[in-house]
């Protein structure tokens, strides 16, 4: 799998990234607005097999660097909580966490993407 990010959008406030699955026949695209009067990021997804934009993930990063994310996700057909975690940035890595509650009570992570800039 590899993800390619354009970063330099609106002077840091925009950024987009494409990731390629070959194995799963499929890519996606992810669109990452910064709202200024709210200081949120919104994290918004869409693949290629629908075309459809998925509901926004929302949230900021904290004082420590690390950003949290919460929404709503379609996952098999249900509606489940979603949290996305962002930590351990650097000029050139970055991690994942993607975890779904479906109870409302704890985190079930998922999906877990250790990022590696390349040449």
């Amino acid at each position: 799998m590899t993800s390619n990010c354009r970063s330099t959008l609106f002077d840091g406030g925009a950024n987009l990234d494409e990731i390629v699955f070959p194995t799963k026949d499929f890519s996606g695209l992810t669109l990452r607005l910064y709202d200024t009067e709210r200081d949120e990021w919104s994290l918004n997804w869409v693949n290629s097999l629908t075309g459809r934009m998925s509901p926004s993930i929302v949230g900021r990063f904290g004082p420590n660097g690390i950003g949290e994310f919460h929404g709503e996700e379609i996952h098999q057909g249900a509606s489940v909580r979603c949290r996305f975690i962002w930590s351990g940035i650097t000029a050139d890595s970055a991690r994942w966490e993607q975890a779904f509650s479906t109870t409302g009570g704890g985190w079930e992570t998922n999906w877990i993407m250790d990022f590696r800039r390349t040449a």
